[in-house]
C-alpha cells in the first residue's frame, strides 16, 4: 500500500476544493490544482495552504493521485485530453469522483499512460464551496476498480479521517440510484408535502415549521431503530378508511402528486407486511382502495 505524496485536483469546484482542503490538513505534501479556467482555479488554491494553480496537464504530471472533479459529462473528455497529452505518470492511480459513472470512462489513461484507475465517490451533498471545506471527517466513500487503485485511494481516504468501501462496477448504477432516492428525491418529497399543504390552505411557511419537528424525528426514529420499526401511520396500523379519505381527497390534484402517493404507499404496505403488522387480507385491501386513484 503506497503512500500518496502528491495529489492533483483536476476541476477545483465544490468537490474538488474540498478534497485539496481536507487532504492538506491530513498532511499531503504537494497538492496540485488543475483547470481550464486559470481565474477559477487561482480562486480555489487560495483555500488550500501551499496549493498553486497549474494546467491540467502539469497538474496531473506531478502527481501520484489524480482526481478528476469535473463534471460528469467532460470526465471522459478531459481523461481522454489528458491521456493523449501523456499527463499521467506510469502506475499512478487516476480516478473521478462521479457518483453515477463507474471506472470504464478513464480507460485512455490505462491504455495510453499505463495509470490504473477507480471511480471514488464521496457520499456528500455539496450545496457550495464554503460548506464543502467546512465539511468535518466522516464521509463514507464508495470505491470500484483497479485492485491497486482502490487499495490506495482506500488509504488516503482513510487518512482523511472518512470511511472506504469498496463496490462493483455492476453495482454502481444502482448505488447511485439509491444515493438519488435518499438525498435529492428526499428533497422533491417535502416540496410535494408542502404543495399539499398549500391545497390545504396552509401557509408554506407555517407547513414547513409544523412538519420539520415531524421530519426530524422520523429520521431520528429510522436512525435508532431502523425504517420497519420506525414506521407508523394509516397504512402500518391497517386503517383503510384514512387511505380512502386521502384517494378521494387526491382525485383532483396533479397527476404527479396521485402516482407519488400511491407509489410511496404501496412501498408502505410493503414496509407494514414486513413488519408483520398487517397481515395479507388488509395488505390486499388497502391496494385496492390505492389503486380507485386511477
Amino acid at each position: 500500500m503506497s503512500e500518496i505524496h502528491a495529489l492533483a485536483v483536476i476541476g477545483p469546484g465544490k468537490v474538488g476544493t474540498a478534497v485539496a482542503v481536507a487532504a492538506r490538513r491530513a498532511g499531503v505534501r504537494d497538492i496540485y490544482l488543475g483547470g481550464r479556467h486559470q481565474d477559477r482555479t487561482e480562486q480555489a488554491a487560495k483555500l488550500v495552504e501551499g496549493a498553486k494553480p497549474w494546467r491540467m496537464a502539469e497538474a496531473a504530471n506531478h502527481a501520484d493521485l489524480v482526481f478528476i472533479c469535473v463534471s460528469d459529462n467532460q470526465i471522459a473528455l478531459v481523461a481522454k485530453q489528458l491521456a493523449e497529452e501523456e499527463a499521467f505518470r506510469k502506475g499512478a492511480v487516476v480516478a473521478h469522483l462521479s457518483g453515477a459513472l463507474d471506472s470504464d470512462v478513464l480507460h485512455p489513461a490505462v491504455e495510453l499512460c499505463g495509470a490504473v484507475t477507480a471511480s471514488a465517490h464521496p457520499l456528500k451533498t455539496f450545496p457550495s464551496v464554503a460548506a464543502a471545506v467546512a465539511e468535518e471527517p466522516g464521509t463514507h466513500w464508495f470505491l470500484e476498480g483497479n485492485s491497486k487503485a482502490v487499495e490506495t485511494i482506500s488509504s488516503f481516504v482513510t487518512r482523511l479521517g472518512d470511511h472506504p468501501h469498496a463496490i462493483t462496477r455492476e453495482g454502481k448504477a444502482i448505488y447511485h440510484a439509491a444515493s438519488v432516492v435518499a438525498c435529492n428525491y428526499l428533497t422533491t418529497l417535502m416540496d410535494t408535502a408542502l404543495e399539499m399543504m398549500e391545497q390545504a390552505n396552509v401557509d408554506r411557511n407555517i407547513a414547513w415549521a409544523a412538519l420539520k419537528p415531524l421530519v426530524f424525528s422520523t429520521m431520528e426514529n429510522i436512525d435508532k431503530m431502523g425504517p420497519e420499526a420506525a414506521l407508523t401511520g394509516p397504512i402500518e396500523r391497517a386503517d383503510e378508511v384514512t387511505v380512502l379519505k386521502h384517494v378521494t381527497a387526491l382525485q383532483n390534484s396533479p397527476r404527479t402528486q396521485r402516482v407519488l402517493y400511491v407509489a410511496l404507499a404501496l412501498k408502505t404496505v410493503e414496509l407494514a407486511r414486513r413488519k408483520g403488522s398487517i397481515d395479507e387480507a388488509a395488505a390486499t385491501k388497502i391496494s385496492e382502495k390505492l389503486g380507485q386513484m386511477f
